[in-house]
């Protein structure tokens, strides 16, 4: 009968696995961790987490603790009829070998005679559902007569690490899975950023035998896709596919169209203060199309020719909410044509705003001002878009 220290030494065994377990995603640290506090706590030279292999009929050493390099992770024993291990799993219950040199029943891979293993137990282990993964084995160079006491506690602690494996198997799947989704993710991304490129070279090509008014239409056409294009950069960019940090997106994009209306905003001072934020895509889409149309609409028709500013602004306001704020000190709505003022941008931005989640707010008091109030992640997550008519 195993003594108080002996059981005390058992129960801080399975605390300490349960720790591990906890702490860690890393099936092959957790299962070498499990063999280190099993051996300890019953005092043995060695143990090792057998992982059957269904295919050849095998039990792959999976973990060990006390083996010479080259056992774990390569040494395979055959699962046959002189099989202690494969009697173990068939009868669903522990096995125990006091002393190897006098079973007849079963045959012992040459290594665990070269490491001088005279006593073991085997121990299965099955995952929810009752399907058997495989055994926990201890190992002893000392015959042992392993009595009830050590039995129970072998089995409390296979009885753990079944849906430990289980649990650690699934993560492992889950994360692989992520990985896949993320890279066929950049893989479509880089192919959206290639065909909105190819767009783009169709439109400047389309412009060259058009007449004006149709050039400047392609024109602004081409300039909605490159705010898409620019977004594509930003997420191509970044580790996590999911956010986009919308400083740098914006300075871009507004660099961009300062640089195309050079000859009306080359005496415009532009004045961007934009907070440090991720947002997701959808929201920085949606944001860069409402600048990209507020943008073009005062160079083209608000200043005239004659200096002036245009400002542009993103920040928290409260309640887990953003507001832009986009305003130019030129000429206002009062002396814009019809055109500016009844175009297909500004209806663009209404939409754009009723996406977001948020309405517009518009002033015309020395120049044009805009605020959208909108929350966080935008009012729609459903991939809804707003039609250019």
């Amino acid at each position: 009968m195993a003594d108080r220290d002996e059981m005390v030494r058992r129960q801080e065994a399975l605390a300490r696995f349960g720790e591990a377990a906890l702490r860690s995603d890393d099936v092959q640290e957790i299962l070498t961790e499990a063999c280190r506090l099993v051996a300890e706590a019953l005092e043995v030279n060695f143990a090792k987490v057998l992982e059957i292999d269904r295919q050849t009929n095998e039990a792959l050493v999976r973990a060990g603790y006390g083996w010479d390099a080259g056992v774990v992770g390569r040494v395979r024993l055959p699962l046959g009829e002189r099989s202690s291990e494969a009697r173990a799993i068939n009868t669903a219950r522990p096995l125990i070998t006091r002393n190897i040199a006098e079973e007849e029943r079963f045959e012992f891979p040459d290594f665990m005679r070269d490491h001088g293993v005279v006593a073991l137990v085997n121990v299965p282990v099955f995952v929810p559902g009752g399907e058997p993964y495989g055994l926990l084995q201890v190992d002893s160079r000392e015959p042992r007569d392993f009595g009830d006491e050590d039995i129970a506690f072998l089995a409390t602690y296979a009885t753990i690490l079944g849906p430990v494996i289980d649990r650690l198997h699934k993560v492992s799947d889950l994360r692989q899975a992520r990985d896949r989704n993320a890279v066929l993710l950049r893989e479509l991304q880089h192919r959206v950023k290639n065909d909105l490129a190819v767009v783009q070279s169709i439109i400047r090509l389309r412009a060259k035998g058009a007449s004006e008014e149709a050039r400047n239409e392609l024109r602004i056409v081409g300039e909605r896709i490159e705010t898409l294009r620019l977004l594509q950069d930003q997420l191509y960019s970044r580790p996590d596919v999911d956010r986009v940090a919308i400083r740098p997106y914006v300075q871009e994009l507004l660099g961009n169209l300062a640089a195309w209306h050079q000859g009306a905003a080359g005496s415009v001072e532009l004045r961007v203060d934009v907070a440090e934020l991720e947002v997701q895509p959808s929201v920085a889409a949606a944001l860069g199309l409402i600048l990209n149309e507020f943008t073009t609409n005062s160079f083209k028709y608000g200043f005239d020719g004659r200096p002036g500013i245009l400002t542009v602004g993103l920040s928290p306001s409260s309640d887990d909410k953003l507001v832009l704020r986009i305003a130019d000190n030129g000429v206002g709505f009062a002396k814009q044509d019809a055109t500016a003022r009844r175009g297909t941008g500004m209806t663009l931005i209404e939409g754009l705003a009723r996406q977001l989640g948020g309405r517009t707010n518009w002033s015309s008091e020395g120049g044009v001002r805009l605020e959208v109030e909108f929350p966080l992640d935008g009012g729609s997550d459903d991939g809804a878009t707003v039609a250019l008519e």
